[in-house]
């Protein structure tokens, strides 16, 4: 009967010829990596600033200048919008001494909405022809001030309801044919020619440049 046949690890030379062929398998990987590591040109500690990819940078948005406030209203220089100019059950009205051109093309003003109950808001604002955006500069307090809103941002304008008067200003008296914003003394011009009551003169101003 053949002599049973010993295992190579139990043998105690077998261990000694074992070990180097094991430390060369487990030293293999370790050693391909850090070869095919030198031979990559994009290793991360060797980018130079040339060949690190960065996100591109969006494309400046549009901004608005800085915006100083008009002064608070009074009865006597408000001019009504007319034309089917949102709620009919409201009374709508631009102070003449809030109407300003900027160099951004932007028109802004100063609105006076009365309900049927007498109560009036107050805002300021300024239209884009461009694209038919409105953006809330500024609202009416009953101090008689106005208090800026804390972040005004552009928003489409909608025809219906108590705030439809936007679109009218658009349509009528702010925005040409071309959907470029009119200067100063031509809006304020179509609102006094809407105007029932007797034509007044309306205070020239030079356009803001901002």
């Amino acid at each position: 009967m053949d002599a049973p046949r010993r295992s190579l690890f139990t043998s105690s030379i077998a261990p000694r010829l074992w070990l180097p062929v094991i430390l060369a398998l487990l030293l293999m990987p370790a050693t391909a990596m850090a070869r095919d590591d030198a031979d990559n040109p994009n290793r991360p500690d060797d980018l130079t600033p040339a060949e690190i990819a960065e996100p591109e940078e969006p494309e400046a948005p549009w901004v608005d200048t800085a915006i100083p406030l008009p002064t608070f209203p009074r009865a006597q220089d408000l001019l009504p919008i007319r034309g089917d100019a949102g709620d009919p059950d409201y009374n709508y009205y631009i102070d003449v001494n809030s109407v300003s051109f900027t160099s951004s093309e932007v028109l802004r003003y100063t609105v006076v909405i009365q309900s049927p109950r007498g109560a009036s808001n107050i805002i300021y604002e300024g239209i884009r022809c461009a694209t038919r955006e409105i953006k809330t500069l500024a609202y009416g307090t009953k101090g008689g001030r106005f208090a800026r809103m804390p972040e005004p941002k552009w928003e489409f304008i909608y025809f219906q309801g108590a705030l439809g008067y936007r679109m009218t200003l658009v349509e009528r008296y702010i925005c040409d044919e071309n959907g470029w914003a009119m200067d100063r003394d031509t809006v304020l011009e179509r609102l006094v020619m809407h105007d029932p009551r007797r034509p007044r003169v309306v205070p020239k101003e030079a356009a803001s440049s901002d």
